[in-house]
């Protein structure tokens, strides 16, 4: 997940804020970095292989 960039107090207080809290908080944060991995990846252009 290098290159991606997610403001994690800001996160994490967006995720107290819907209620999430402790190890809820945690997984929350990361289907957050998942996602943002998932759409990194799919807007990513490979160059064709040989």
């Amino acid at each position: 997940m290098a290159g991606l960039d997610l403001d994690m107090p800001a996160a994490l207080t967006t995720a107290r804020e819907m209620g999430a809290s402790g190890w809820a908080a945690a997984e929350l944060l990361l289907a957050m970095r998942m996602g943002l991995a998932a759409g990194s990846a799919a807007r990513r252009v490979d160059p064709p292989g040989p």
